[in-house]
């Protein structure tokens, strides 16, 4: 009954080895490229759309097609791209934080000059 005990252990950490290392803490994900420029557009659009960084107040100015169209060429962002980064958003929200997190830079930095 022993060999079975010891084939048993070695089964069992097999398994529990890809759990525990999946476990271990992650390096770091950064913003890549097409993120950053993300950003810009989401910024530009929240601008754009109305919302205020100062009061946090919602505008409510509707964006027609042209003025999107226009976001997107400025940011040289396809809707295939947009299309794409937001799946990815969805699939990992600490990425989606990351990239909130400079958009609400963004936003400040526009609606508050450095002197």
């Amino acid at each position: 009954m022993k060999p079975y005990r010891s084939l048993f252990v070695i089964i069992l950490a097999l398994f529990l080895f890809p759990l525990l290392t999946g476990c271990a803490e992650k390096k770091a994900q950064e913003l890549d490229g097409d993120d950053i420029r993300f950003a810009e557009f989401y910024s530009d659009y929240l601008l754009f759309s109305g919302v205020s960084a100062r009061t946090g107040e919602e505008l409510k100015a509707d964006l027609d097609s042209g003025t999107l169209s226009s976001l997107l060429s400025r940011h040289d962002i396809s809707v295939e791209l947009l299309i794409k980064k937001s799946e990815a958003y969805q699939a990992d929200p600490m990425l989606w934080q990351m990239v909130l997190v400079r958009v609400r830079d963004n936003i400040h930095n526009r609606q508050n000059p450095p002197q």
